[in-house]
């Protein structure tokens, strides 16, 4: 396992109702885009800085599992910046 910490602002936050509970975060930053996969602990432990920042700090796990990379996060927290206003695309 290799611990990893990434930011950027928020583009996408899912929710499915088949994923139990789980939420699906993606950040972009000059980089690209990285998908992370936030368990039902930690998005009940982080729920309003995951819905309410529009960008974010992820420390977690990255994980390759068939074919795609994620990070497995543990801890999420709002970034400070005063850039411009964005707007993510939320699915719930």
């Amino acid at each position: 396992m290799q611990a990893v910490r990434v930011a950027g602002v928020v583009v996408v936050r899912q929710q499915p109702g088949t994923a139990k509970g789980f939420v699906f975060l993606s950040l972009e930053d000059e980089t690209g885009i990285a998908n992370i996969i936030v368990t039902p602990d930690v998005f009940a432990a982080h729920k309003r800085t995951i819905v309410d920042a529009p960008y974010l700090l992820v420390d977690g796990v990255l994980q390759h599992l068939q074919g795609s990379i994620s990070v497995k996060a543990d801890r999420i927290e709002s970034l400070q910046y005063a850039g411009p206003e964005l707007e993510s695309h939320d699915f719930r």
